[in-house]
């Protein structure tokens, strides 16, 4: 008998420690996106976990780094010895044609020094005209885009609907929708306009949520924090100074706002659903995840569990954060989480979700396994394990090689210069990373990507777009307190047929005009392959939404597009090598 007691009381005790293990693995096992701890032990650096190039064999993705393309804008974080808390987080970069000339345009937002000055000059944000040939000219005072408030996320969509691209600049203080007015400038619109939310925003994603043909706005906000709360964190003997954990910081909620059609926006966020959960939300896109015709939203949070939105078709969402499996990794962790993209990633028509995060923890691939339910796959897939020593940010997934198969780029930096000051064996400028889609299983390629891959850098931002027109993915990614770099994808063995492509730009009718929301269905012989248009995605930063569709596919391909109205157009005979322009009938 007293032996069969103490077997009862055993058994209380280890049910009573994994309880209590996996809460405390929950709710405080992550690292924060600025907290100063190391996961690198024994001795061991973070230039051991460096991916080693094969360099008996070319990469089969190849980035030249363009440094002679008329870009002079510098990033300015705003750092300074009190580690004012927004400028670990960095500013975004947005691909658009502002002047419908049919090439891709650069906007660049930057931070500035704390305290704000309304008045100042310098720095600002840019924009910059693409000529062609890699060549830019900076246009910022022509277009009117030179907005001197602290800048972080930047969002493009024609939200009235008159076939100009807008911009969306979220900030740390007021935010500022520009309306292009079709004559190669912009205006902000007023007050009144309902934009002008002062909380410290983040990313920010335009979307049609109601299908009523007007893109709302989905905007981001981290947390309640002035520099007047700003606390010290560090080593106090030594006066080393660091940037906080954003434990310290309480998070404050995003705002869903819906486009009124007037020039106004409404604040919706309670009304809809949305409103449910605060997060320190950092990333965040907007897409048909279940594939029933309807937006939904994934939101990357910093050391809150990512949240899920599922749109119900009435103008409201569902909560799916805690049963979807894509609110915490495979332990049931919150991660520190900062950009965020959403795809089909293994071709089996189901929209696969992608977080990046902290170092000491692994970014997060989330496999969809259908019914509303993904799992954490990032080990078994290849995402994992070169992810860990890295602070992850801007990230996208594109096919760069032209196979078939999307591949993943991140560009990682950590959120400090000095933290070996307090015994820290890492480096503030980090590797940034491709890994290349092998039918479904995803590996690293190193160093050997190119030149700019060769190096370290202090990345944030991330955007695709195709700068020269010529059918495949090219990135530019913005650093800290530093120039952006622009990647020209090279496209290993270029001269193959089947490294061509086909470029499709969407335009709405009763749909929104930019057809974010719209799914394309490729068919090729027995494949049927999913391409979405999304908003938001990466980290800060707005994409090129051209669909760039591979010719490595079987020929000849089907085009159906499913547009957010309900209508299905249908394309077929393709020619390769050719960009198309296909209105919604």
């Amino acid at each position: 008998m007293r032996g069969f007691v103490a077997f009862l009381v055993a058994a209380f005790l280890f049910g009573v420690g994994l309880v209590a293990w996996f809460y405390l693995a929950r709710a405080g096992a992550g690292t924060s996106a600025t907290t100063p701890t190391s996961i690198v032990g024994g001795g061991q650096s973070q230039s051991e976990h460096l991916p080693q190039p094969d360099n008996s064999t070319p990469s089969p993705i190849q980035f030249a780094w363009i440094q002679d393309s008329g870009i002079d804008f510098v990033h300015v974080s705003g750092t300074s010895s009190e580690k004012p808390f927004p400028s670990a987080n960095g500013s975004g970069v947005a691909a658009l044609d502002y002047d419908l000339d049919g090439l891709y345009d650069l906007y660049f937002a930057t931070g500035t020094q704390f305290p704000l000055d309304e008045k100042r000059t310098s720095p600002i944000n840019r924009m910059f005209r693409n000529g062609g040939g890699w060549r830019f000219t900076d246009v910022t005072a022509l277009t009117g885009l030179g907005h001197n408030g602290y800048s972080a996320g930047l969002a493009v969509g024609d939200f009235d609907a008159d076939g100009f691209p807008d911009v969306y600049v979220n900030c740390y203080g007021p935010d500022v929708l520009f309306h292009n007015c079709g004559d190669g400038t912009f205006e902000p619109l007023a007050a009144a306009s309902g934009i002008g939310d002062p909380r410290w925003g983040t990313s920010a994603a335009f979307f049609d949520f109601d299908n009523d043909g007007l893109l709302d706005i989905y905007v981001c906000h981290y947390a309640d924090w002035t520099p007047e709360t700003n606390q010290f964190c560090g080593d106090r003997a030594k006066g080393v100074r660091v940037f906080c954990t954003p434990n310290t910081v309480s998070p404050v909620g995003d705002a869903l706002l819906h486009n009124e059609g007037d020039g106004t926006f409404r604040d919706v966020t309670q009304e809809t659903g949305v409103g449910v959960r605060s997060g320190r939300a950092q990333g965040v896109v907007a897409a048909d995840v279940d594939r029933d015709g309807f937006m939904d939203l994934y939101v990357g949070n910093d050391l809150h569990p990512n949240s899920l939105f599922l749109g119900d078709g009435n103008g409201r969402f569902r909560d799916a954060t805690e049963l979807s499996g894509v609110a915490y990794d495979h332990l049931g962790r919150s991660q520190a989480s900062m950009g965020v993209d959403a795809a089909d990633v293994n071709r089996d028509g189901r929209i696969d979700l992608f977080v990046t995060n902290y170092e000491g923890e692994h970014n997060a691939f989330y496999e969809n396994l259908g019914n509303g339910v993904f799992m954490d796959r990032s080990h078994s897939r290849g995402l994992a394990t070169a992810s860990i020593p890295w602070v992850g940010w801007g990230t996208a997934f594109a096919d760069f090689d032209l196979d078939g198969w999307l591949d993943v780029i991140v560009t990682n930096g950590h959120t400090d210069d000095n933290l070996r000051d307090v015994g820290r064996d890492v480096t503030y400028a980090e590797p940034p990373l491709v890994w290349r889609n092998v039918n479904g299983r995803f590996e690293v390629l190193g160093r050997n990507v190119g030149p700019y891959f060769a190096k370290d850098h202090v990345g944030r931002a991330l955007a695709l777009v195709d700068l020269d027109n010529d059918g495949d993915h090219d990135v530019v990614i913005g650093h800290q307190d530093g120039a952006p770099a622009l990647l020209r994808n090279e496209r290993c063995d270029e001269s193959r047929p089947n490294r061509a492509s086909v470029t499709l730009r969407l335009v709405g009718t009763r749909s929104n005009r930019d057809a974010i929301g719209a799914t394309i269905i490729v068919s090729a012989d027995d494949l049927s392959l999913v391409w979405l248009i999304k908003g938001g995605a990466s980290y800060l930063s707005a994409n090129d939404l051209r669909l760039v569709l591979p010719a490595s596919l079987p020929q000849p391909m089907t085009v159906e597009i499913h547009w957010p109205s309900g209508t299905v157009s249908r394309l077929d005979r393709l020619e390769l090598r050719t960009r198309y322009t296909v209105v919604e009938p």
